[in-house]
């Protein structure tokens, strides 16, 4: 490995520029002895001849100088971006963060996350995982995940620390024509009984379950899906009403059909969307701001 050093391709290059070791030294800050011996040191390490000694004119570079100032320059083009990096890292300004979201979740709010986020810190990289909840759960116990954006249902608390982000509230959808249609509020009696198409994710669907019972409903299941989209494109085509909590931007569906959002009259409890990390883990410092800005954001904007 060459022993060339960032100090000797310095005065090297400043040679090169100003022509002569006297202007060198002074552009450097040092002795014309020092920048003398590190070019001497340069010559005979590398074997090459780097300029030509010109009587009272300075000193000119040989073909070989011009061709090794080439890499010089950019060693030391790149050792300043090293240093610009490492301080970059040492603010927390660089580096890689995992994080997880609920895969029913990320349409709504991970794009708006991540293009935000880079426009704010261009040197932290998203590595983002859309996953099942309990897959979340499963890889921030594991530390394979910084931090999660998933709903609070049941999450052990001993486990793992929760940050807020929104409380979404669990509202109908029904078909155009259906005979709630019109209304803005109904009971959730008034479903009881009737063909249902359910959310059929992990903890979601354990969720909607217990609260029919609680309610003392029991709706026919009459399809079941993992999909928010797909569960929307079936109540649009008459195959049933259906609840959910998160509610897109339009009421067309991906076939373009439609459905009607209703407010339900029964108070099912907020469904909590928060940010988890794994209690006891030392939290990184490039996560802190980011939770700090998912909280911002989610206040700031009207999702839908």
């Amino acid at each position: 490995m060459s022993r060339i050093t960032l100090k000797q391709c310095a005065y090297f290059q400043a040679v090169a520029r100003k022509g002569g070791i006297a202007a060198a030294a002074e552009t450097a800050g040092v002795s014309q002895p020092a920048i003398a011996q590190a070019i001497t040191k340069l010559e005979d390490m590398t074997g090459l001849i780097l300029f030509r000694r010109l009587h009272a004119r300075g000193m000119e570079l040989t073909p070989q100088g011009s061709a090794f100032l080439r890499y010089a320059d950019q060693l030391l083009t790149y050792a300043e971006h090293m240093d610009r990096a490492v301080t970059d890292i040492a603010q927390h300004r660089q580096g890689t963060v995992r994080l997880g979201c609920f895969q029913s979740l990320a349409p709504f709010f991970l794009a708006q996350v991540l293009s935000g986020y880079r426009a704010q810190m261009p040197g932290v990289v998203l590595d983002t995982y859309e996953m099942l909840q309990e897959e979340l759960t499963t890889a921030l116990g594991k530390n394979e995940l910084d931090l999660a954006i998933l709903y609070d249902l049941g999450l052990d608390t001993g486990a793992f620390d929760l940050h807020p982000l929104s409380e979404e509230r669990p509202y109908l959808i029904v078909p155009k024509g259906h005979r709630l249609a019109q209304q803005t509020e109904v009971s959730l009696t008034e479903i009881d009984g009737e063909d249902f198409v359910l959310f059929d994710a992990p903890q979601s669907r354990e969720f909607y379950l217990a609260q029919f019972a609680h309610h003392g409903i029991t709706p026919r299941i009459a399809y079941r899906s993992a999909s928010i989209e797909t569960v929307r494109c079936y109540v649009a085509r008459g195959l049933g009403v259906s609840i959910l909590s998160m509610r897109p931007a339009s009421n067309l569906t991906y076939d373009g059909q439609s459905v009607v959002p209703i407010t339900l009259k029964e108070n099912f409890g907020p469904t909590r969307i928060v940010i988890a990390t794994r209690t006891g883990h030392d939290t990184s410092a490039l996560v802190t701001p980011l939770i700090a800005y998912c909280q911002e954001l989610f206040q700031a904007t009207s999702l839908p």
